[in-house]
């Protein structure tokens, strides 16, 4: 398959320089159907190096990556409207979660897994994605119901980077992951109830909102907003300071 320029597509000589207009060419497949009802056993195996999955039916069916090899690297679309899971193939971790856990792919998103040593792949581009027809990017997002226990233990996780919060009744409580320095979450609480949000009793075990105390949680009014930014691990502040 030649090529305008340069000799043509596919694999080159190691230590042999490409010339201009070389191109590598890579394995696809495409129009992948993520395994209905998720979890790691039956996830649709991957073995391109390039995938698209095209139906994601229900949120978190999944798809599962070949085994780890270092220098190996995966480019896996999300052409679907729902969030997949990805999981690493019998032991192999991704972003270093647990095997059996995996990770979310949210829909509309093109995610590099890239190896260096067996066992791990980590990811580029996994909170992020794309508009279709526009060159607009997108986050991450879950709508979440806030735990009636009111605690920092039993407070509803928050797992993406835009969350709404519903709350059933007052002081009911959700709980941020663990500090990282560069991470934002923005938070709506779309409830006409108060609600709880904690750090993370993991991470540094000793997470501060503002200057709240250890383990401490920030009251977000009805209907308010806010973002909370991590610089330092184990402080998180908000934008703005109180919940509007």
């Amino acid at each position: 398959m030649g090529l305008p320029l340069g000799r043509s597509y596919g694999a080159f000589q190691g230590n042999v320089p490409l010339q201009p207009g070389d191109f590598l060419l890579e394995s696809s497949s495409d129009n992948i159907v993520a395994t209905p009802g998720g979890g790691q056993a039956n996830a649709f195996q991957i073995n391109s190096q390039t995938a698209r999955v095209t139906v994601v039916a229900t949120a978190g069916d999944s798809v599962q990556l070949p085994p780890s090899t270092p220098g190996l690297e995966v480019l896996l679309i999300n052409h679907s409207n729902n969030p997949m899971q990805v999981f690493g193939n019998l032991t192999d971790q991704i972003d270093d979660v647990a095997s059996n856990v995996g990770v979310s792919q949210m829909q509309n998103s093109f995610v590099l897994y890239s190896c260096a040593t067996s066992g791990n792949w980590y990811t580029e581009g996994l909170a992020t994605g794309f508009q279709r027809g526009t060159s607009l990017q997108t986050f991450s997002a879950a709508t979440i119901a806030a735990a009636a226990a009111g605690t920092q233990a039993a407070g509803t996780p928050i797992a993406a980077m835009l969350v709404n919060v519903t709350a059933a009744g007052s002081n009911y409580s959700a709980t941020l992951p663990a500090s990282a320095p560069g991470l934002e979450i923005t938070v709506h609480n779309i409830s006409a109830n108060g609600i709880l949000v904690f750090p993370n009793a993991g991470g540094t075990g000793a997470e501060k909102i503002n200057s709240g105390a250890a383990n401490a949680s920030l009251a977000m009014g009805a209907n308010t907003s806010t973002v909370f930014t991590c610089v330092t691990a184990g402080q998180w502040f908000t934008v703005p300071r109180v919940p509007s």
